[in-house]
């Protein structure tokens, strides 16, 4: 039942729970999962994620504002860099963090360097933290149950939760974590708002997200998608969008011949925007060469990725 926005129940609960942990866990994901809205991009390749985004559950009771945050990892440039700077102010920031991982591989005896990294820097939180083993529907219950009893010996977690984002499996647990771990308060959004990112931003992702699942090797991490105008017309949305790369070699691979490529990013792309802004929408799509983009602070900026 509704409640009235300026005057919400006395016990009502409100705050921010971060999604945490090394790159290609399903963070993004359970993102989409827990709000039930396609805003978070997902792709099978590690460092999908590079932006906070945030989405937003409402309900009687609580609402959580939820951030899914780049994966944590030893960066490699000054784009990997601020991105992980995102993922660790956000824990810094958070009321509740949900720390996910996936089940140990069959015969692997410890925790991953990659997981005791993010361990590290969740030992300075003071928020609640929760164990969340995600992928459980890809490994066996010995493995599931050892990779639990491995990684409570290396933090006091809140609670442990195994899951699949995926498929759903244990997702309204972790929901129920959000009436018992938020802080009372007022809500921040209105009660029908599923994120606070801005439509241009999740727009220039899912175009990425399409780079991301129809290029290989090392492209989609020399990419960046910034929205040069967004044009609202009365039964179209009219989209013009720059794709950044870093070299002439990878703007002709996302071309494609006869621009078959650049169609098929474009297509699956306007797809999934048509989706989220419930209109018919017109994507143009243009590639150009910022050389060396990833390094240079003045283009990172431009592009979006600011100091955390």
């Amino acid at each position: 039942m509704p409640f009235d926005q300026n005057n919400p129940p006395s016990d009502f609960k409100s705050g921010f729970a971060t999604l945490v942990g090394k790159p290609n866990v399903g963070k993004s994901t359970l993102l989409n999962r827990l709000i039930g809205q396609h805003i978070s991009i997902t792709a099978d390749k590690p460092q999908t994620t590079r932006n906070r985004i945030r989405g937003i559950i409402t309900e009687d009771s609580y609402q959580a504002v939820i951030l899914d945050t780049p994966g944590v990892h030893l960066p490699r440039t000054e784009l990997h860099r601020r991105i992980v700077s995102y993922a660790v102010q956000s824990i810094r920031d958070s009321d509740l963090v949900f720390f996910l991982t996936e089940p140990l591989n069959k015969g692997q005896q410890s925790v991953s360097r990659a997981d005791l990294l993010v361990l590290e820097h969740l030992s300075a939180s003071f928020a609640n933290i929760v164990l969340v083993i995600n992928k459980i529907d890809l490994s066996r219950n010995e493995e599931i149950l050892k990779s639990i009893a491995l990684l409570n010996e290396t933090h006091q977690f809140a609670e442990t939760v195994p899951v699949s984002a995926l498929k759903g499996t244990g997702v309204d647990i972790l929901k129920g974590f959000f009436s018992k771990y938020l802080p009372v308060g007022i809500p921040y959004f209105p009660q029908d708002q599923m994120t606070d990112t801005p439509e241009r931003e999740i727009v220039g992702e899912l175009v990425r997200e399409q780079i991301m699942r129809h290029s290989f090797q090392e492209i989609p991490y020399g990419v960046a998608v910034f929205v040069d105008a967004f044009k609202e017309e009365e039964k179209l949305i009219r989209i013009f969008s720059t794709i950044h790369v870093e070299k002439a070699s990878h703007k002709k691979i996302i071309i494609g011949k006869s621009g078959a490529m650049l169609k098929k990013v474009g297509q699956n792309a306007r797809i999934k925007i048509e989706k989220l802004l419930g209109k018919k929408v017109y994507l143009s799509l243009h590639v150009k060469i910022a050389k060396n983009w990833v390094n240079n602070p003045r283009r990172l900026s431009e592009f979006g990725y600011d100091e955390a």
